[in-house]
């Protein structure tokens, strides 16, 4: 939530080694947006009581903070600033109003935004969250010092990230890590700021995909936010029970509705949907290291797949070859 804003009133923005607050009424919001410091103004949806939780820690070009909120909330930017936000939500979702259309964030989808994109930010309940923001300028000096080219700019990142890839993973516990740290010895912050600024700048620049990079689990595009919010959980509980009744709830939308938007929009049903999705989830284990030691048969199982046969037939018609041979190439034996 920082920025190089030298000149600004403090009750609009301000360094902060270590902050912490917990706002459980309409005054204790109101002060807190009065005088908190921090670079977004926050708010509830009518009629809503807050209850939220923020801690963390700000310099002019690296931030770090952790939310937990069960009523909620809503966010807007106090001012133009040249900050990217990493975010890593760990229960609910987060909803972005961008000005290129709307960004979910969720246990399994990490977003990175730039300050300037984002009109209104919407928390949902329940909601939990792990943030760093770093100045553009600062990581702009880092790519340029990490593929050693003069002035190369920023890469063109994508705004979203799966959290099924190593190195994300090891983001995430990074920001983490690191603002658990500054929480508990802030009056070391200063000391450590540039390095662990450094640090985080090279694993992102490393981590984070780029525009038009895909992944064989890559999630559709859709315009419909009730049809993200279905996909998003359909992806979160592939490996469990799935049924449509679970899924439309999640979605906020009835059965029928969420028929026909799967229909309309990815010309397929939702249970189509599901299958092929377990699918992408069964091609990356059989060709994943961490599973060489699993068999064909536990792989299709571990992805809902009871039936061999079935499994083996719908294989071939995605992929083009059996699973037997997409193992081989892989480097392992059946």
């Amino acid at each position: 939530m920082a920025a190089n804003q030298g000149g600004l009133d403090p009750s609009i923005w301000r360094p902060q080694a270590s902050f912490s607050t917990n706002i459980v009424s309409l005054r204790e919001l109101k002060t807190f947006n009065d005088s908190g410091g921090i670079a977004v103004h926050l708010d509830t949806t009518r009629s809503t009581i807050p209850d939220i939780e923020i801690a963390g820690s700000q310099s002019e070009t690296l931030s770090f903070w952790e939310t937990r909120s069960s009523s909620g909330f809503i966010t807007k930017p106090k001012f133009s600033a040249g900050l990217v936000t990493v975010r890593f939500v760990t229960s609910g979702h987060i909803i972005y109003a961008h000005r290129q259309g709307d960004i979910l964030a969720s246990p399994t989808i990490a977003t990175l935004t730039s300050f300037e994109d984002i009109h209104e930010v919407r928390a949902s309940t329940a909601v939990g969250a792990v943030s760093a923001t770093l100045a553009v300028e600062a990581l702009a000096s880092a790519h340029e010092a990490l593929t050693g080219c003069d002035h190369p700019g920023l890469p063109a990142f994508a705004p979203i990230a799966e959290m099924t890839t190593p190195g994300m993973t090891a983001l995430f516990c990074s920001i983490r890590l690191i603002h658990r740290r500054l929480q508990a010895s802030h009056r070391q912050a200063d000391l450590m700021l540039p390095l662990l600024q450094e640090v985080m700048s090279y694993q992102l620049l490393s981590a984070w995909p780029k525009r038009g990079a895909g992944t064989a689990a890559r999630l559709p595009d859709v315009a419909s936010l009730h049809l993200r919010l279905a996909i998003e959980y359909i992806e979160a509980n592939l490996s469990s029970a799935l049924s449509l009744a679970d899924v439309a709830a999640a979605a906020r939308i009835g059965v029928r509705s969420l028929q026909n938007k799967f229909r309309t929009e990815l010309g397929r049903t939702p249970v189509q949907f599901i299958i092929e999705r377990r699918l992408a989830r069964a091609h990356e284990d059989l060709t994943a290291v961490a599973k060489s030691s699993w068999s064909i048969a536990e792989i299709a199982r571990a992805w809902g797949f009871v039936h061999m046969s079935d499994f083996g037939q719908r294989y071939r018609r995605k992929y083009g070859c059996t699973p037997s041979r997409t193992r081989r190439e892989g480097g392992r034996a059946d």
